[in-house]
């Protein structure tokens, strides 16, 4: 009695259209460069607080001068500049209302963060976090 075999590899492919295989690989590029993007463009946040600080991010082509950033509409710290694609990280405790109360970070809820700036060429700078009243 014969048993019947699987054709050898190299032929199981010649049953498939020449058509067919090239849009199987026009789909497998499409799918993995897709893929390929979506894994390397994790947006990350302007403003981030954490660990008790904040953390500002100047994700622009510009150098940002005369960096102010409020906490809460009332207190404020800031920074010279911050360079293109830099950040800047500053403690919670480092904030400091006009009448000179530091914000105290355990006993305060965060609920909004302003960060105004200036561009070299004197532009305004001005990004939001949460929901400011004043500024």
């Amino acid at each position: 009695r014969h048993l019947p075999t699987s054709p050898p590899p190299h032929t199981m492919t010649a049953n498939v259209s020449r058509p067919v295989k090239w849009s199987l690989v026009v789909w497998v590029l499409v799918g993995g460069g897709f893929l390929w993007q979506q894994g390397c463009s994790s947006a990350v946040d302007d403003i981030t607080i954490a660990d008790g600080a904040v953390l500002v991010r100047n994700q622009s082509d510009q150098e940002w001068r005369d960096v102010r950033i409020w906490v809460n509409d009332y207190y404020s710290g800031g920074a010279r500049s911050i360079p293109a694609g830099g950040f800047v990280r500053e403690p919670l405790s480092k904030f400091v209302a006009a009448q000179g109360q530091k914000l105290n970070a355990a006993s305060t809820a965060i609920t909004s963060v302003v960060v105004l700036a200036k561009t070299p060429g004197g532009e305004a700078v001005r990004m939001v976090w949460g929901k400011p009243f004043w500024h």
